[in-house]
């Protein structure tokens, strides 16, 4: 008698199958005739059940790989809907994908992190974390989108542009609603990082040293380009260059999720 599949098991497949073919049909958006509207639309349908899936997981499960993947799919929702930029999924769709797929490969028992407090605080400190993350991964994908626009715009290239594309201003205005929002998810991250440091939650010989790193650059980041942005007056295009910069931290970042539990020792 063939053994029955773990739930667990059937819902992560079914989001990264989900992810994964959303990839591939999103970026038929970035093509302006019409019989690709099916195929896009199909891959908004893939990337909702995705999003829906991922979400069950990482409640079941509690995976730091499975968070981040939810985390970047809803950031992404909410720029379709706030900002309406629809395109960004052709960018984080790949990247969820990724981050999934580590986490099952390049993880123990192909369950990934898993958090080992039940403390609801800490829960909190590494959700805020994660969230953190996931805004500063999409604020690359609207950067792309950014710069890819202003090129066509200085190149006089308009009839190349997708169906529906945002205006500049319109991503410029998302970009820097993403950047804020992480920056406050980061900020809090640290300090209930730091208030939990100070009460002596964190268990004896725990190395903290890699996340600690890694969330002081993320940080340091998130600042260094809301000053240049708000006070220097930088231009937006070079705001979305400096944005593109905090994709390499995130993936820092992400595969220090990955490889360490949350309070895990080295």
């Amino acid at each position: 008698m063939k053994a029955i599949p773990d739930i667990s098991v059937v819902i992560s497949m079914v989001d990264l199958a989900a992810f994964m073919l959303a990839s591939g049909l999103l970026v038929l958006g970035f093509k302006s005739k019409k019989s690709n509207l099916l195929g896009t639309r199909v891959g908004y349908a893939l990337f909702a059940i995705g999003t829906l899936c991922a979400t069950v997981h990482a409640l079941l499960l509690g995976n730091s790989a499975v968070l981040l993947a939810a985390a970047l799919a809803w950031g992404t929702v909410i720029s379709w809907f706030v900002w309406q930029v629809e395109l960004v999924g052709a960018f984080t769709a790949p990247v969820i994908a990724v981050i999934l797929v580590s986490g099952i490969f390049f993880s123990a028992g192909g369950h990934g992190a898993a958090f080992t407090e039940s403390q609801p605080a800490i829960k909190l400190h590494v959700a805020t974390a994660i969230l953190g993350q996931s805004f500063a991964i999409l604020a690359c994908g609207l950067s792309l989108l950014f710069l890819w626009l202003d090129r066509k715009l200085k190149t006089r290239q308009l009839g190349a542009l997708p169906e529906k594309f945002p205006a500049i201003s319109t991503l410029s205005r998302a970009l820097a609603g993403t950047l804020w929002i992480g920056f406050i998810f980061i900020t809090l991250s640290l300090l209930s990082g730091s208030l939990f440091a100070l009460l002596g939650l964190i268990p004896a010989g725990t190395n903290m040293a890699p996340k600690v790193s890694w969330a002081i650059l993320v940080w340091v980041w998130y600042l260094a380009i809301l000053v240049l942005r708000g006070v220097l007056g930088y231009r937006p295009h070079k705001v979305a260059r400096m944005s593109l910069v905090g994709f390499f931290l995130m993936a820092f970042s992400w595969f220090g999720l990955i490889f360490w539990a949350p309070w895990g020792s080295a």
